[in-house]
């Protein structure tokens, strides 16, 4: 049994120092430590030696400047599949989405999308577009095919002007070389994430 014991605290040592004993564990090794254990005090010396001797064995590596970019990409896909996950009823297949629960990002000045949901399988996304007064999204070709219904105000799609309830449809390889709006408007789109720019957002 003493062995036993010994092996246990030998054992926690080591995950205290390793920062991962967490929760109730963590609050009993603690106060294990507080009554002046012997024992945990050597084993704790011991382990963070050997983590401090760990941490300068590895030769110093600069990451290459797109990691950080392609690590803020990954996180921001995890969060939206996480947050899209939580609204579908698995058992059902049914997809509730609150309008609490999709924040509006600016994705350029004056235009703000709100995802909707991403569909993985046919590579498009739908969403909520909201375009203010006086602005213009950059050409673009598109990869899949796109639609989109005006909710609100007008939009005019190369040279056509969309109003309320008006419904529009662009086949895949199709160009959009102008979106844009006078008054603003706001519209439900299902698209493609990977379209291909033409020109830089003005």
């Amino acid at each position: 049994m003493a062995t036993h014991k010994t092996n246990e605290l030998c054992e926690q040592a080591a995950l205290y120092i390793l920062g991962v004993l967490k929760g109730d564990e963590l609050v009993v090794y603690k106060n294990h430590l507080d009554h002046g254990c012997t024992v945990c005090e050597a084993e704790l010396k011991g382990f963070q030696f050997v983590a401090d001797q760990l941490s300068y064995s590895s030769p110093i590596v600069t990451p290459p400047p797109t990691l950080r970019d392609r690590l803020l990409k990954r996180v921001k896909n995890e969060a939206l599949s996480d947050s899209q996950n939580k609204s579908i009823d698995i058992q059902t297949g049914l997809t509730f989405v609150r309008t609490a629960d999709k924040p509006w990002q600016e994705i350029q000045p004056g235009i703000q999308l709100k995802l909707l949901f991403i569909d993985k399988k046919q590579g498009r996304m739908t969403a909520l577009a909201r375009m203010e007064p006086d602005t213009t999204y950059a050409a673009h070709r598109h990869t899949t095919a796109e639609e989109f219904y005006i909710l609100e105000g007008t939009c005019d799609v190369d040279g056509q002007l969309l109003q309320t309830g008006d419904y529009h449809r662009a086949e895949a390889d199709s160009i959009h070389y102008k979106t844009a709006t006078k008054d603003g408007c706001l519209m439900l789109i299902i698209f493609s994430p990977d379209n291909e720019m033409l020109e830089q957002h003005v």
